[in-house]
C-alpha cells in the first residue's frame, strides 16, 4: 500500500444530514479503492422542508452532529469537506463560439470558455455558476460531433449547460462552515452527485434517466454523453404522502410518517394489512399521481430521444415498492432499475440504500475531479457516438 488519502462528504437534505468518511488507497499495481470508514446521519424535522432556512445555529447543530458520528466512527478528525446542496438551483444553455481559423482543435479551445465573458458574466449579485457541462459541438456550423479534439475547423461552435445557484444561499453554506472551521472544498449539485453514484459507464454514454424521491419534490435528472445535459423538478416527495395521511386521517405529522414507511414496503399483492388498509388507498392516490407526473415530464422533454434507454429509481422514496412498481409499468419499454451506489466499498447496508445515493455521488465527485471539477470534464475523451445524435443539439 503506497498511499492513503481522506475524503469527506456531507450532503444537506431535507431529510437528514449525512456526513460520509472515505480512505481513498492506492494499491500498488491495482486501481484506486474508495474505502467508506465513517458514516453519521442527523435527522431533520418531519416538517422541514428546507434545511438552510431552519435558525442558524440549528441547522448548525444537525451538521456538527453528522461530522461528529462520522468523525467518531472512522476515528479521524476531518478539515476539508465537499458540500452537496439540493435547493435554490436553476439551469441554462449557453453558445460558444471559437474561431480556430483552419487550426487544429485543442482542449484550451474548450476550456477557453471560462474566460470569456459569456462566462464571468455569469456572476451576479444574484448567482453564480456552480457546474458547467459541454453537451454538444459543432464544426464549422454544419457538422455534429462527439469529440472536437485533433480536428480542424474554421470555428467551433459549444453547447454548455451550466447550473447556476443563488448567491445569498451559497454566502449561508460558506458561513456556515467556516464557523466550523472546516475548510469547503467543493459545492456539487446533488442532481449531479446522485447521477454518478448509480450510473454505470455505459449507461451514462448512452442516456439514462434517474428519478430520485426526495422528501420534499422529486428530480429528474438527464444524462448522456457523460454529461448531465438537464433536469425537471415535480414538487411531489415523501412529505407529501406524510402530510395526505395526517390531514386526511387527523394524525401527527409523526405518527403519518410512521404508517406511510410501513406502507412502503407493504405489498398489497402478496398479503393484505387490515391496519394498513385504512391509509393505503390515501398512500396509493398520491404514488399515482406522482407516476403519472414523472411519466409526462419524462415524455414532455426535449431530450427524450436520449435518455430513455435507461430509468433509474432512486432516492429516499425509491423504498416505496408501490412507488417501484407504478413507474417501472410507465417505462415498460426502457431499461428499469433501482438505482444503487456503484464503485465504492463498504457495508451493503449502506451501499445498496437508495437513501444514501446523493451522499455516495458526493464522494465519487471528490475522488474524479479535481477543483475545477466542471473544467476537468472536459479532459475526459468521449466514447465515440454516431455524430447524427449530436444533431439533436442543434436546436436547443
Amino acid at each position: 500500500m503506497s498511499q492513503r488519502n481522506i475524503l469527506s462528504a456531507i450532503d444537506i437534505r431535507s431529510d437528514k444530514i449525512i456526513c460520509l468518511i472515505a480512505q481513498e488507497l492506492e494499491i500498488i499495481n491495482r486501481k484506486k479503492i474508495l474505502q467508506l470508514i465513517g458514516i453519521g446521519i442527523s435527522k431533520m424535522p418531519i416538517d422541514c422542508t428546507k434545511p438552510l432556512s431552519l435558525p442558524h445555529a440549528q441547522i448548525s447543530n444537525y451538521i456538527e452532529s453528522a461530522i461528529s458520528k462520522a468523525e467518531y466512527e472512522a476515528s479521524v478528525k476531518i478539515s476539508d469537506v465537499f458540500v452537496s446542496i439540493s435547493e435554490n438551483m436553476s439551469s441554462e444553455y449557453i453558445d460558444f463560439n471559437i474561431m480556430s481559423k483552419d487550426n487544429v482543435i485543442l482542449e484550451t479551445d474548450i476550456k477557453a470558455f471560462f474566460n470569456s465573458k459569456l462566462f464571468t458574466s455569469l456572476y451576479t449579485k444574484l448567482k453564480e455558476p456552480l457546474h458547467s457541462f459541454p453537451i454538444s459541438y459543432r464544426i464549422d456550423n454544419r457538422k455534429s460531433v462527439s469529440d472536437p479534439i485533433g480536428m480542424k475547423a474554421d470555428n467551433l461552435l459549444t453547447k454548455w449547460h451550466v447550473i447556476s445557484v443563488s448567491k445569498n444561499y451559497l454566502e449561508t453554506i460558506y458561513k456556515t462552515f467556516q464557523e466550523m472551521g472546516l475548510n469547503l472544498k467543493q459545492i456539487v449539485s446533488s442532481n449531479y452527485s446522485t447521477s454518478l453514484a448509480v450510473l454505470s459507464e455505459e449507461e451514462s454514454d448512452l442516456g439514462a434517466i434517474t428519478i430520485e424521491v426526495r422528501k420534499n419534490k422529486t428530480v429528474l435528472s438527464y444524462t448522456f454523453d457523460g454529461q448531465l445535459i438537464g433536469f425537471d423538478i415535480i414538487k411531489i416527495g415523501t412529505f407529501h404522502f406524510t402530510n395526505d395521511i395526517s390531514q386526511i386521517k387527523c394524525l401527527t405529522l409523526e405518527e403519518a410518517e410512521n404508517i406511510r414507511k410501513k406502507i412502503d414496503i407493504f405489498d398489497r399483492d402478496k398479503k393484505r394489512d387490515k391496519e394498513l388498509e385504512k391509509y393505503y388507498e390515501i398512500y396509493l392516490s398520491r404514488a399515482e399521481e406522482l407516476a403519472k407526473l414523472v411519466s409526462m415530464t419524462a415524455t414532455e422533454t426535449r431530450f427524450n430521444s436520449l435518455v430513455l434507454n435507461s430509468v433509474l429509481l432512486t432516492g429516499y422514496g425509491a423504498k416505496s415498492i408501490t412507488i417501484q412498481k407504478l413507474i417501472r409499468a410507465k417505462f415498460a419499454n426502457s431499461s428499469f432499475r433501482l438505482g444503487s451506489t456503484r464503485k465504492i466499498n463498504g457495508s451493503k447496508t449502506f451501499i445498496d440504500n437508495p437513501s444514501l445515493t446523493s451522499s455516495f455521488g458526493l464522494l465519487a465527485y471528490a475522488t474524479n475531479h479535481d477543483l475545477e471539477g466542471e473544467i476537468s470534464d472536459s479532459k475526459k475523451k468521449k466514447n465515440s457516438i454516431l455524430s447524427i445524435i449530436y444533431k439533436f443539439f442543434q436546436n436547443l
